[in-house]
């Protein structure tokens, strides 16, 4: 499993190594660079104050040349001073110390044995003073130098790792306290996550967390209300289906069988009509799958819907007229959307009298919004029970209409889905009923 933390003390650590490398690497040639200057400048300000002596009043250098042997410079602080007389070693402050004669000029590297010389030569005369020193003695002094500043280089380092890992440590408890807050939630408790205190950083990712929580809790609620309502609303017409079963079982003449017979048929007519309706409401939840919406032609899927639903209207001598009709284009469902249509002008055919008037209407409004109404000269809706027709199961009062009264529910969610506003005023001449769908 990866680790962020991990990953980010892995790459702080890569990147610090890096840094401290290249830094170290640098600060020894910039060390290097300004030590090897600082000695060239001490050669050439020693081989200059040994110049100005007056060489031709004290021409005696062997009494003053030192009796040393030794054959190596003490330190950086040491340098081999010569002084020549054409071309004669007349003095040396390491006799023993075989360092011949070179080319006057400015301070030049020669081989000498083994290692390397940094020299200076000033000529007074003939006479010429040479100051020389081998360039591992500086090397020596660059290292020491070197690693006295080195060394708390690398004894910061890993402290500066510990404080960073606490400080990632810390930061990383915002996380684990969310991550506490999720393993807290279970299908019977799907709150929201605090978000007040959360880091920048995670705070969109808990929103998104919290809208999905939303969305679940809403999902698992309506399979409860689904099943409830489901199991409630079955539960008659089984029994009643149970019930004529029995009155069948018990006919004794063919009409009576008949009768019973044409009663079940009607019983299973109903019973199907309602778990279609329910299967329909399902399939309009929130956490159903959701079809890809296209553009619709409004106005063709209303005259499919007038065409299915002709016959009925024929039955109760019902005119079905279109007042008006403007080609309209909208995006969305269009299987869902002629299910919305339907139900509303079903509803109007089942509680309009015989021989009565259904107007239908498909217009842009003066917002420029597509609407589409459906008003008859029926039994109409109690102001006071508006609000209540697209309950579930839920039917006006006074009616002797049968039904289930999940038609004008599916209408609800389908309008929902579609970002749709559903109206109830009066009907035709303030008779009956008008429903109005405003699209977006």
């Amino acid at each position: 499993m990866t680790s962020i933390k991990k990953q980010l003390l892995i790459s702080i650590l890569t990147i610090m190594c890096i840094g401290t490398l290249i830094m170290v690497s640098i600060t020894y040639l910039e060390l290097k660079e300004e030590l090897d200057e600082l000695f060239d400048e001490n050669i050439k300000q020693v081989a200059h104050s040994i110049a100005l002596h007056d060489f031709a009043k004290n021409e005696n250098f062997s009494s003053h040349t030192p009796q040393d042997t030794r054959q190596n410079l003490k330190g950086e602080e040491e340098f081999l001073i010569q002084v020549w007389k054409e071309n004669e070693l007349v003095y040396s402050s390491l006799p023993a110390l075989d360092f011949p004669l070179q080319n006057e000029g400015g301070v030049k590297t020669v081989i000498q044995g083994d290692q390397k010389w940094r020299y200076y030569g000033i000529k007074q005369e003939n006479w010429l003073v040479q100051v020389s020193q081998p360039i591992p003695v500086r090397h020596s002094v660059i290292w020491e130098i070197y690693i006295e500043l080195l060394l708390p280089m690398l004894i910061q380092l890993p402290i500066i790792l510990a404080v960073i890992a606490l400080a990632i440590t810390k930061g990383f408890k915002p996380v684990k306290k969310v991550s506490n807050l999720i393993e807290q939630r279970n299908p019977a408790f799907l709150g929201h996550i605090p978000s007040d205190n959360v880091p920048y950083e995670i705070k969109t990712m808990v929103d998104a967390l919290n809208d999905l929580l939303g969305k679940l809790d809403q999902s698992i609620k309506a399979q409860k209300r689904f099943t409830a309502d489901a199991a409630h609303e079955l539960r008659t017409p089984l029994t009643a289906l149970s019930l004529q079963l029995d009155v069948l079982r018990r006919s004794k003449t063919e009409s009576e069988k008949q009768e019973a017979i044409e009663a079940l048929y009607k019983g299973v007519d109903r019973s199907t009509h309602l778990v279609r309706q329910l299967l329909e409401l399902a399939r309009q939840e929130p956490d159903a799958i959701e079809n890809l919406f296209q553009e619709c032609a409004l106005d063709e899927l209303v005259d499919e819907v007038i065409q299915e639903y002709a016959t009925l209207a024929e039955a109760k001598a019902i005119n079905i007229n279109i007042i008006k009709s403007e080609e309209c284009f909208i995006k969305g469902d269009p299987h869902a959307l002629k299910i919305m249509i339907g139900n509303l002008i079903k509803n109007a055919i089942h509680y309009t009298p015989e021989k009565g008037i259904i107007e239908l209407s498909l217009y842009k409004n003066e917002n420029n919004q597509i609407a589409f109404e459906v008003a008859d000269n029926g039994i109409g809706i109690a102001e006071t029970e508006r609000a209540r027709v697209f309950d579930r199961f839920y039917r006006v009062t006074g009616t002797k209409e049968s039904g289930s009264g999940i038609g004008l529910s599916i209408v609800q969610a389908i309008a929902e889905r579609h970002g749709t506003e559903v109206t109830v005023e009066n009907g035709i001449n303030s008779n009956g009923t008008s429903f109005k769908l405003i699209f977006p």
